[in-house]
């Protein structure tokens, strides 16, 4: 009794053993194909999904395998890869097609997954038309914002061929300067034939430039001043000199002017002979000076040139008024210097040294000569 029960229990055990081993084969089987199926679905490679299942279709475990890419499948789904999902769905469907049944599983989630993709591709080609209409609206906003930092600042290319946008700028200070001068001392002296000795007086002056290019083309332009001395020293004189001129400059020499103007320097002689009889000295000088000389003339300006930061000016000027009256020649001579202190966005603060002579030689001999000297203020345009 106690061995046919041991003999049993032997045999019991063997088949446990054969069942289970044959348990295990299934199971790594199944588990191989699972694998394989894994790497097709990281490479999303569709004709590697469609071997693999046609191969085990016959298979009596094909189910498991089935419904192990359609779990695949709905993770593709959840991470929105429907292109990929529809086509596994697709090899499962065709490979049913010739069996004993229709998988309507897999029909209607191909169905689902087809009106999710539907909708996906529609939302992207929204998302696309939305960013290539904002792409576009950002660069017509880039083209206005070139077009106005052309317009705006200077353009310098870098060694390296790139475009920097500096320093601002205004079209029209391109092309065009204008300077204006205080004279707050203008310190004057004459000397003439039967003055013993030189006459001084002091007073204020003011001038006003402007220039205007025009492209590829001439600079023109006119020069204005007027200067009156009203604080006599030594027994001089009161004056005044007013000069108005228009001129030209060419493209080969911008900065050298051609100028036809009007001068008059005025001295303001004293017809009191109450005072005259009591001066007699006064009297004489002022019979000694010519008096008014009001004439136009010819004459060329280097205007602005630079020395460093320093506007230099000069101007020499021909009276051809005495030529016709056969009294006089007459020359003036200006120059000054414009140094700046303080620099605004648009304007410059400068501080003016200048001198101006105006010299007459008299037919019936002698010279007269009006020199003035003048430091003042000025403010003048920034061309960038």
């Amino acid at each position: 009794m106690i061995f046919t029960k041991k003999l049993k229990t032997f045999f019991l055990a063997v088949l446990l053993c054969f069942t289970a081993g044959s348990l295990f084969a299934v199971e790594e089987y199944v588990s191989k194909v699972y694998k394989e199926i894994d790497i097709i679905f990281v490479k999303q490679a569709d004709k590697e999904l469609a071997n693999i299942l046609r191969e085990n279709v016959e298979d009596k475990y094909y189910y498991l395998m089935e419904n192990y890419t359609k779990k695949k499948v709905r993770r593709l789904i959840i991470d929105n890869e429907y292109e990929f999902a529809m086509t596994a769905i697709y090899i499962i469907i065709d490979n049913n097609i010739d069996g004993d049944f229709e998988d309507e599983d897999a029909v209607d989630l191909y169905a689902a997954i087809a009106e999710a993709y539907e909708i996906q591709q529609q939302y992207e080609k929204e998302q696309e038309e939305k960013a290539l209409a904002e792409a576009a609206k950002k660069e017509a906003e880039k083209e206005k914002i070139l077009a106005s930092a052309q317009k705006d600042y200077n353009v310098v290319t870098t060694s390296e061929g790139k475009q920097v946008y500096v320093s601002s700028k205004d079209e029209r200070t391109e092309n065009y300067r204008w300077n204006a001068n205080f004279g707050m001392i203008d310190f004057g002296i004459v000397s003439a034939n039967g003055i013993d000795k030189p006459l001084m007086s002091e007073g204020i002056s003011l001038d006003f430039t402007y220039e205007y290019s025009i492209p590829k083309s001439v600079v023109i332009g006119g020069d204005l001043f007027f200067d009156f001395k009203f604080m006599q020293f030594n027994n001089g004189p009161m004056e005044y000199n007013f000069e108005i001129a228009p001129k030209v400059a060419f493209p080969f020499a911008n900065k050298l002017f051609f100028r036809v103007g009007f001068s008059n320097l005025g001295v303001l002689k004293n017809k009191d002979e109450t005072l005259l009889a009591k001066n007699k000295t006064l009297a004489q000088i002022q019979e000694a000076m010519y008096g008014n000389v009001v004439s136009p003339f010819l004459g060329v300006q280097l205007s602005n040139a630079n020395l460093g930061k320093v506007g230099l000016n000069l101007d020499l000027n021909y009276l051809f008024s005495g030529l016709i009256s056969g009294d006089y020649q007459g020359l003036s001579l200006k120059g000054s210097a414009a140094i700046p202190f303080a620099e605004l966005e648009r304007v410059k603060l400068v501080f003016n040294i200048g001198a101006r002579d105006t010299l007459l030689i008299m037919s019936k001999g002698g010279v007269e000569n009006h020199l003035s000297a003048i430091i003042g203020f000025g403010v003048e345009n920034v061309i960038r």
